[in-house]
């Protein structure tokens, strides 16, 4: 099966065209990206976050808050993804010529800003208030704002679809947070 779709003559130029399109991103990143004033405010959102982080992480709770904000991770940047893929939105600029496009957001600051309030607020309805407010914060204050920047646009997406989502996302990541810390204790006992 797979060697007759190497074979096939479309898939041989798709790759062809891929890795054009590769090649030409790289040479972008490098010319461009590289050397803008964006670029370095992406690095301060990939570092400074890291770095408050390990001074204020409760280590008590380390490895289940560190488990949050993987699984946040891991979900903020599926989401980017299926937004990319389906031209919702875009990112003009790169921080590393991979994908996804904004890392610094969704593998750092995101689940940085989740994960303070996942340790801060312990019950669900002090968690569900904070996240509340959290999510107007990113909907309606740091999404206008990177689009300010330049750093994100919108083609076929409105600030307020936004809101419902990141809400989701924290209750989902808590919930299931909650399932494995539980079954960890479990296993130890």
């Amino acid at each position: 099966m797979l060697s007759k779709l190497v074979s096939d003559p479309w898939f041989a130029k798709i790759k062809k065209l891929h890795d054009q399109w590769n090649q030409a991103h790289f040479s972008n990143w490098l010319k461009d990206d590289l050397h803008k004033w964006t670029w370095w405010l992406n690095l301060a959102v990939t570092v400074i976050p890291i770095i408050i982080l390990w001074k204020v992480l409760d280590r008590r709770r380390f490895l289940e808050i560190i488990v949050f904000g993987m699984l946040m991770a891991m979900l903020a940047t599926f989401l980017d993804a299926l937004g990319i893929t389906y031209s919702l939105w875009n990112y003009p600029d790169r921080f590393v010529p991979v994908s996804p496009r904004l890392i610094p957001i969704d593998f750092v600051a995101l689940p940085f800003l989740y994960m303070l309030v996942y340790q801060r607020f312990t019950s669900w309805k002090s968690y569900m208030a904070a996240n509340l407010v959290l999510a107007a914060v990113f909907s309606f204050v740091l999404e206008p704002l990177l689009v300010w920047l330049n750093l994100y646009e919108t083609t076929h997406w409105e600030h307020i679809y936004s809101f419902p989502i990141y809400f989701i996302i924290a209750m989902a990541v808590k919930w299931l947070t909650g399932i494995l810390v539980a079954r960890d204790s479990n296993y130890r006992t």
